[in-house]
């Protein structure tokens, strides 16, 4: 990649702002609602959203001469805004070190499943509310994947290199997310005492086989692999169950809603700013 001399990109000339103001306004700006509504359901708070958003759309607009290079906007802007959702969590909590192991041993009955989510397949207001209180209780080192992938719609690969972790842990985070929430929605489930009770005694890990549940849903698996794993479910039952816990918290997770008004408000304080920057500099 080639990278300008410190000295262009700390003396950026009229011209070369209102060249990247454009790039702003036709590239980032566009990509408000998206990271609004992405930001929401990790956050799950309006007024920490909004924070979040104005952080990482200032840091875009003041620093884009001098850190942007030549990345493209998209991914550059991306990187800021999961520092800045990090960045949030980073003092509240420290569930990084905790070991979700317990929830790969959690059994579940399949008629339990079916049921669950044998429902209308549309959300009412009520089942939003509950699915919205489940995501709150889960810790943000699995929501923030689980968000990542099913409202911003990212694979394994670019999930990994924001969060800086390797894709195999994404394939581990997204599997336990999907599994806890469906425990949190069956309604019986005591997270803080299961993580008390802990793993079974000279246990053997089993989250390598079962969290090929997740790639298998996401297609994230090879065709080999694939048919290879297909024919393990059919022998398998216990697979099956799984398979239909991650697929219904899939397509729950699919019927959020979306349209958030107040968007416009940001919007257009955003503008300002970017005005301000790239055009009466």
């Amino acid at each position: 990649m080639k990278i300008k001399s410190l000295e262009k990109r700390f003396n950026t000339t009229k011209k070369e702002l209102a060249q990247l103001g454009s790039e702003f306004n036709s590239e980032v700006l566009p990509l408000l609602d998206i990271l609004y509504k992405t930001s929401f359901y990790i956050l799950l708070d309006k007024k920490a959203t909004k924070k979040v958003l104005k952080q990482t759309y200032s840091e875009a607009i003041e620093y884009c001469d001098k850190t942007k290079a030549d990345a493209d906007w998209w991914g550059w802007i991306r990187r800021i805004w999961m520092r800045e959702i990090q960045d949030f969590y980073a003092p509240k909590e420290n569930d990084t070190q905790t070991f979700f192991d317990f929830i790969d041993f959690t059994e579940v009955n399949v008629v339990e499943v079916k049921t669950l989510f044998n429902q209308d397949k549309s959300i009412s207001t009520s089942i939003e509310k509950e699915l919205i209180n489940a995501l709150t209780k889960m810790p943000s080192v699995l929501r923030i994947p689980l968000i990542l992938k099913e409202l911003h719609n990212l694979s394994y690969e670019k999930i990994a290199e924001l969060i800086d972790d390797p894709d195999g842990v994404v394939a581990t985070r997204l599997y336990r997310a999907r599994k806890l929430l469906f425990l949190f929605l069956k309604g019986d489930f005591n997270y803080e005492e299961q993580k008390k009770i802990g793993l079974p005694d000279n246990f053997t890990p089993i989250i390598f086989e079962k969290r090929r549940c997740a790639l298998l849903i996401d297609d994230e698996l090879s065709k080999e692999q694939s048919n290879e794993f297909n024919r393990i479910i059919e022998v398998e039952g216990e697979y099956k169950t799984e398979i239909l816990i991650q697929e219904g918290i899939k397509e729950l997770l699919h019927q959020l809603p979306l349209d958030f008004p107040k968007v416009k408000r940001l919007k257009s304080k955003i503008e300002r700013k970017a005005q301000k920057r790239f055009v009466n500099a």
